[in-house]
Order: C-alpha cells, then sequence, then structure tokens
C-alpha cells in the first residue's frame, strides 16, 4: 500500500485560517498569562491573541450562508 503525502494544499482555506487562529490564540494567552503586564513580551502576546481571534472569526464567518 502507498502512503499519500498530504500536503497544506489539500486542506481548506478555512480549515488552516481556523488551526492557526486557534494557535495564534492559545500562543497569545499564554504570553499574557507568564509574562508581567506591559513587558514587550506580554505586548507580543496581546498581538497574538488579536490575530488569532481575528483569525478564528474570519474562518468561521467565510463558511457561513447569511
Amino acid at each position: 500500500m502507498a502512503t499519500q503525502w498530504v500536503g497544506l494544499g489539500t486542506v481548506e482555506r478555512f480549515v488552516q485560517a481556523v488551526v492557526a487562529g486557534g494557535l495564534a490564540l492559545v500562543a497569545g494567552l499564554w504570553a499574557t498569562e507568564l509574562f508581567a503586564l506591559g513587558s514587550p513580551v506580554w505586548l507580543v502576546g496581546v498581538a497574538l491573541v488579536v490575530i488569532g481571534i481575528a483569525g478564528l472569526s474570519w474562518g468561521i464567518y467565510s463558511e457561513l450562508s447569511i
């Protein structure tokens, strides 16, 4: 039985957005929890949270038929 490589090209775009958004959100939440308020790493965490929420929102919204 031959194994076939499944790359990112075979995954639908909304799935990629939801997964990437979720990972960014989790990383950002951890960064904001672990580092001091206002530190540079904390600010990067806040940016990751915003990017993560945007990615999740876009991925979900793109599949809704409104």
